[in-house]
């Protein structure tokens, strides 16, 4: 109980509500791409896989850009990754009213946007976490985990609003501004990498009794191929089809994107919630267990959607997929950590995620490959219900048995 109270003290709930903050900008502004397909499609005439193309570039970069934050947040901290992070977002956002060309949006939302978006994630947040909390680790996961629900429960439902009013290049121009204006000094003023900043002594990676485990010795567990191959299906399934695809497939059955905007935002709010309550009562079932149910459930809801073509069904699958869409994150945060090690979160969660964001651009490019050749979603929704099944048993088949920790780890 002692070292609980010295690894969690009351400014650890100030940290999470800074990260809470940093993931909803991040992943917020992620999920704006969803918004811009259609703009993009009438005032430049690109079709649906082109725009979707960048989309998945922004994945890919977004999980290169996951690992590499992970891996130099176990070395170095978390408080200067999230800082350079926000200040790059707001900076990309702001471009993006600049686009004319394709090439520029691949640039701007594709790589100079997800790269800030991958610096202020959850590999970022798990080493943050893993610094200031043991025994309910799961919760505060669960509660930053939320600040990215609670993104895009805010965000898309007002920018559409705003691109409806002003169009999407002045609406693009107000967020990045806001962001640099509100979300970089709060990050900078609050945010500390450990209890020793706290104390007056300089955090260092040393408090975490060495280095992180070598790259070589985290790949040859299986529990983290089952991890990351489930958390790939999880990127095919969430990301890159409902951030990029579920306002489009919306607009296609004659719903308006305020509507389906409000749709993702009820969406995000139900995923709050059960994000939070998954790292609570994953610290109870166990998380393996319960990230397989979850899975299921998600397959579920997928083989719903086909059929959700007005809003009141759209209403009810926004409800349906909140409860398993984020909730994935904490267990699968939570397992990085217990499998391989506190001083090895950022790195193994990096990952994982990159695994995801992998997944991500894949379900992006797939969809709209789809929607092109097939004139629908249909058979791109359906195979996203059969790999969630799959992640289901990959994620049963993982042990919550700890790797075994060397006492030194090679750079």
């Amino acid at each position: 109980m002692a070292e609980t109270r010295e690894r969690e003290p009351s400014y650890a709930w100030v940290v999470v509500g800074v990260l809470f903050l940093a993931q909803a900008v991040a992943m917020g502004v992620s999920g704006t791409i969803g918004l811009l397909v259609k703009p993009w499609e009438t005032e430049f005439g690109w079709d649906r896989a082109a725009v979707s193309l960048t989309a998945s570039l922004g994945f890919v970069v977004y999980g290169v850009a996951q690992a590499l934050s992970g891996r130099w947040a176990d070395r170095t901290g978390p408080r200067v990754i999230f800082a350079a992070s926000i200040a790059l977002l707001g900076v990309g956002v702001a471009a993006v009213g600049s686009i004319v060309s394709l090439w520029q949006a691949y640039a701007i939302f594709g790589v100079l946007i997800m790269v800030g978006v991958g610096g202020a994630s959850s590999p970022t947040s798990a080493v943050a976490v893993a610094r200031w909390f043991t025994a309910r680790r799961g919760l505060a996961i669960g509660v930053v985990a939320g600040g990215s629900a609670a993104g895009q429960l805010v965000l898309l439902p007002v920018m559409a609003a705003l691109i409806d009013a002003v169009g999407w290049r002045t609406a693009f121009l107000w967020l990045g501004v806001a962001i640099l204006a509100v979300a970089l000094p709060v990050v900078l003023l609050l945010l500390r990498d450990d209890p020793d900043q706290m104390a007056g002594r300089p955090g260092t990676a040393a408090t975490l009794a060495g280095p992180p485990m070598a790259l070589a010795e985290i790949l040859r567990h299986a529990n983290f191929w089952w991890l990351a191959l489930s958390f790939f299906v999880c990127g095919v399934t969430t990301a890159g089809l409902i951030n990029t695809h579920f306002i489009p497939y919306a607009q296609d059955h004659h719903i308006s994107a305020v509507t389906a905007a409000t749709a993702f935002g009820v969406l995000s709010l139900v995923n709050m919630v059960f994000t939070t309550l998954s790292g609570a009562v994953s610290d109870r079932l166990g998380y393996a267990r319960l990230l397989g149910w979850i899975y299921a459930g998600r397959a579920v809801t997928l083989v719903f959607l086909v059929f959700a073509r007005d809003p009141a069904s759209l209403f009810v699958f926004a409800v349906a997929f909140g409860i398993v869409d984020f909730s994935t994150v904490a267990p699968t945060t939570a397992l990085s950590t217990v499998l391989f090690g506190r001083r090895s979160a950022g790195t193994v969660f990096g990952l994982v995620a990159l695994s995801h964001q992998l997944g991500s651009a894949v379900g992006s490019y797939a969809g709209g490959l789809v929607h092109d050749l097939t004139g629908s979603y249909t058979a791109f929704f359906l195979s996203a219900a059969v790999l969630s099944g799959a992640a289901a048993f990959m994620s049963w088949a993982i042990s919550e048995a700890p790797a075994p920790q060397p006492e030194t780890a090679p750079a």
